[in-house]
């Protein structure tokens, strides 16, 4: 175990699984107290057990964060169990794939309401609680995605929500200065995670050409990590990590 983030209360969410389990995993690694939440209990207390057997210190919450009373539970929860909130996660998340024109008002709502209005409701009681803690203050990490700077076809909802995240961030960072609160944005290529598992992918690593190649959750963790253990009064505001022969921005005609 490292010790970066000792003493340290940190709330990661979707963290059942893929990027969310990865980040929590690297965090209780450098010595956070980290809070799980998601919405499937076992599969938490699955990755909870993983982290104190590996000497971690860790707490499982299961939250559906796009409900608020739930979010609001778990905070108070957090609050009483810990005493403070150091770091927020904004993992949760979904993928969507669809023509625009096939999208239903109900579709872009549901993935608005994981992607968007569940880190709203996050940040805003995470703020709540760092800004009348002792010491005052804390770092939001928001986890966007390459679609932020090139998107992909048929994902209109996904796009804008990623587009929507950065811009939160923005604001959050500036609104939560007098509180000591900043917020980072990391935007991850391609990573292993249940949207990739889905499509066949189940290992990071290489794939049958230079461009299939998928980043494990490990590798953007330590991008988070080292967000989180900077000094308070600097903040690594925006990250993209990605495969060097992702198709993507970068080269692209």
């Amino acid at each position: 175990m490292t010790k970066e983030m000792i003493g340290r209360v940190a709330v990661v969410t979707g963290a059942s699984s893929g990027l969310g389990r990865g980040i929590a995993q690297a965090l209780a690694a450098a010595g956070a107290k980290t809070v799980l939440a998601a919405r499937r209990t076992e599969m938490l207390e699955e990755v909870v057990a993983g982290i104190r057997d590996a000497g971690g210190i860790a707490l499982a919450e299961t939250t559906d964060v796009t409900r608020e009373e739930e979010v609001c539970r778990l905070f108070k929860n957090v609050r009483e169990a810990c005493g403070r909130v150091d770091v927020l996660v904004n993992n949760a998340g979904v993928a969507a794939h669809m023509p625009i024109e096939d999208i239903t008002l109900k579709y872009w709502q549901e993935v608005l309401d994981v992607n968007l209005t569940a880190a709203f409701l996050c940040s805003r009681e995470a703020i709540r609680i760092m800004k009348d803690q002792v010491p005052q203050g804390g770092r939001i990490i928001n986890i966007g995605s390459v679609s932020a700077k090139t998107p992909r076809p048929d994902s209109l909802p996904y796009t804008a929500t990623k587009f929507a995240l950065h811009g939160m961030t923005h604001q959050l960072t500036m609104d939560g200065r007098k509180y000591g609160v900043v917020a980072s944005i990391v935007h991850p290529g391609a990573t292993l995670s249940s949207f990739s598992t889905r499509r066949g992918r189940t290992k990071a690593g290489p794939g049958t050409a230079p461009e299939d190649y998928i980043m494990a959750a490990e590798d953007v963790a330590s991008v988070v990590v080292l967000m989180c253990s900077l000094p308070p009064e600097v903040n690594l505001y925006e990250a993209t990590i990605l495969p060097n022969h992702m198709r993507s921005f970068i080269g692209r005609g």
